[in-house]
């Protein structure tokens, strides 16, 4: 098994926290704007349809990337004090 390796483990936290922090980017510039899509300036039924669908996935998919990166974030961090926890035991 390969030696656990801890500034792999904070590269790994920084990752997450750019993904979450574009996600929750992405997250606050539909909300701000989601007028935008949703009062759609077209009189076409079926373009209006197209620009409220496409908020409303826009936005459930910056909640589940969200979601998922807090998800990765706190598996990451279990698993770190997992490997501690057994180390300090190891070490007595």
């Amino acid at each position: 098994m390969e030696k656990f390796n801890l500034n792999q483990v904070e590269d790994t936290n920084i990752t997450l926290e750019t993904v979450l922090g574009l996600a929750q980017t992405v997250n606050d510039l539909v909300s701000d704007n989601i007028t935008l899509l949703t009062d759609y300036p077209s009189q076409d039924g079926g373009e209006k349809y197209q620009a409220n669908r496409l908020a409303t996935k826009l936005a459930a998919l910056s909640a589940a990337t969200i979601q998922a990166t807090e998800k990765a974030q706190s598996q990451v961090n279990t698993a770190v004090k997992s490997l501690m926890e057994a180390g300090d035991k190891s070490c007595n």
